[in-house]
């Protein structure tokens, strides 16, 4: 039986495992990422991705690459069972360079991810199952068996587990996908379609006493198309055309025309979370960590957002002198964003029943009055935050005063590039020591004008204060004042974190 030796095994080549293998390769650690799957799959999936994502793309070269192959969505339209519309409800374009959630199928996002591991010679090895995982103190043993049926073993000092719901690495864990099953069936197809988009890039929801009908823009005139229904009314076989059109004209009086169907499926939403997110030298991110509705468009941009999250903490251990710290604020963090991201799920849940409550009880259908019951994100995910994590700090007496803190992201973090810190001061360079501190942290962080990326207060500080950026775009310490004793903090901050440099 052959044996191999890697840093990062990734096991799982969809959308999050091939971005966390792309990014640990940014940062400087070459992973090895194994998938089961023989192929790329050709399925539409999840097709939003959203600005706070962007900008992450935007940090590893490729929001181009997907503002090419994707339209702009901007808000609802929302029709009653008759086709007439109702009422239409915008997204404010986010304060961002991408303002706008844009559409695209899954097939192409993968196939850009994949794209890019190509060019960075990282190559996705296909047909190979992990059937046995060891764990202990100094690293993972995975035993795995290829497609021609040959075993071998893959020896990681770290593993992260890709593998969508039914990861193997969370089966290591031995704990169980704690959560809830929506209770209506859903189809979903993806199709061309007449008569339903009206321009403006809105997503059309047609709804009705008995459910909603979803129809979602793509690229290329194509559309995808989500419908509930009840049990007794899903195919037992993979949809068909004719299934496609029971289903949508179950819903309303005045169908729309579809054709050309190339994908259809049948599945039930879910919202659950596993609740430990890493164990030991073991990691898992998207799906394999959590799952949730895809009404609200979030699951995919979670899964890349963890993504980015877990590579530059893998890396600054591997590479830059990190400590076990890094690593282990990687389960509290993650684990505060999911729960704001399956709040919001079942906030658009809750939003789309009201509306079906409003057609049953004959009511002309209107927007929903607010709920402070329900937490919906911004459309965005942009005010995601890390409130909770153990590695954030500030220095200094407006923490809790100013909208933007440790924990939240930073809004102009599109302006920073590479895989380190940023430190920007808003001070005189005559007033300190900048380059020994620098040399203290070489490899650890870059230091920057402040006012050479945005005024102070973007930062969340005054002038003469300073702010840490992370490679992951949060913030990660506040000074507000950049003196001596604010200085002596970031650096105790720092030795928590990492080793000096020549330590």
């Amino acid at each position: 039986m052959g044996e191999f030796r890697t840093e990062v095994l990734v096991i799982g080549a969809g959308p999050t495992g091939l971005f966390i293998a792309g990014e640990l390769t940014r940062h400087g650690v070459r992973p090895r990422i194994i998938e089961m799957a023989l192929k790329p799959h050709t399925q539409t999936r999840a097709t939003e991705i959203q600005p706070a994502v962007l900008e992450v793309l935007h940090r590893s070269g490729l929001a181009d690459k997907f503002l090419e192959s994707s339209i702009p969505m901007k808000g609802l339209r929302v029709l009653d069972r008759n086709m007439e519309e109702a009422f239409v409800s915008l997204i404010p374009p986010a304060e961002s360079p991408y303002p706008n959630t844009r559409s695209m199928p899954q097939w192409r996002t993968e196939e850009i991810l994949a794209d890019r591991l190509t060019a960075l010679d990282v190559e996705v090895e296909r047909g190979v199952t992990a059937r046995e995982i060891t764990t202990s103190e100094n690293g993972v043993q995975v035993e795995c068996v290829d497609k021609e049926g040959r075993a071998f073993v893959i020896h990681a000092d770290y593993l992260v587990g890709a593998g969508g719901a039914h990861s193997p690495v969370r089966g290591a864990f031995h704990v169980s996908f704690g959560g809830i099953t929506y209770p209506r069936r859903y189809l979903v197809a993806d199709v061309t379609t007449k008569g339903v988009h009206r321009g403006g890039n809105l997503i059309t929801v047609a709804i009705s006493e008995t459910g909603m009908v979803m129809t979602i823009e793509l690229p290329n005139g194509r559309s995808l198309v989500l419908t509930d229904l009840p049990d007794k009314e899903m195919p037992d076989a993979t949809p068909g055309l004719d299934d496609v059109r029971t289903a949508i004209a179950a819903h309303l009086n005045r169908p729309f025309e579809v054709s050309d169907l190339r994908w259809a499926s049948m599945y039930r939403m879910h919202r659950r979370m596993s609740p430990k997110f890493s164990k030991g030298r073991c990691f898992l991110v998207g799906d394999a960590a959590h799952i949730c509705s895809p009404l609200g468009g979030e699951g995919l941009n979670a899964g890349i957002l963890d993504g980015a999250s877990l590579a530059w903490m893998l890396a600054a251990v591997l590479r830059r002198g990190g400590k076990a710290i890094l690593l282990d604020a990687y389960e509290p963090e993650r684990q505060e964003i999911a729960r704001q991201i399956l709040t919001s799920c079942d906030a658009m849940h809750g939003y789309y029943d009201r509306l079906i409550a409003m057609s049953a009880e004959g009511k002309p259908l209107s927007e929903p009055p607010d709920d402070p019951t329900w937490k919906v994100t911004s459309g965005s995910m942009l005010d995601l935050a890390l409130f909770q994590s153990p590695i954030i700090g500030f220095y200094g007496s407006a923490l809790g005063v100013r909208s933007l803190r440790p924990g939240c992201r930073f809004p102009e973090r599109t302006r920073l590039s590479g895989c380190l810190h940023h430190l920007l001061f808003y001070g005189g360079a005559q007033e300190w020591d900048h380059t020994s501190f620098a040399a203290r942290w070489a490899g650890v962080l870059t230091i920057v004008d402040g006012n050479s990326i945005c005024p102070p207060e973007l930062g969340g500080v005054s002038a003469g204060g300073a702010v840490l950026i992370r490679p992951d775009g949060y913030v990660g310490f506040q000074a507000e004042k950049w003196n001596a004793e604010a200085r002596s903090a970031l650096d105790g901050f720092l030795s928590i974190q990492f080793n000096p440099a020549g330590m």
